[in-house]
């Protein structure tokens, strides 16, 4: 799918571009770094009730990330390609995802 670049204002598309290096740059950022945060397993002991303590935790932990930050990334490009309406507030729930994702394993790892 190629994006239509005859007509369009050479503004808009430095602006797709930069929302398009800002979104896989935070993706990246999500799925290298907030899977070590199971790490913060290591100070459990038997018994710790934690949501870090327990095996769907850690699991919760490690892939959460690693799930979202790439379908995130391909949604976002996605909506900033798309040249229908609907289609562009994907960019915005891209990036509302790539942080839910941060939010989610903080909540856990806590």
């Amino acid at each position: 799918m190629a994006m239509n670049t005859t007509n369009v204002d050479p503004t808009t598309l430095v602006l797709k571009y930069l929302g398009g290096v800002a979104l896989w740059v935070f993706a990246a950022f999500t799925f290298l770094l907030l899977p070590l945060n199971v790490m913060a397993s290591d100070g459990c002991f038997d018994g710790d009730t934690r949501a870090i303590c327990t095996v769907a935790g850690q699991n919760a932990v490690a892939y959460v990330p690693m799930v979202t930050a790439p379908l995130a990334g391909v949604l976002g490009t996605y909506g900033l390609a798309a040249e229908r309406g609907r289609a562009r507030g994907l960019y915005a729930v891209a990036m509302g995802a790539l942080v839910a994702a941060w939010v989610v394993v903080s909540a856990i790892a806590g």
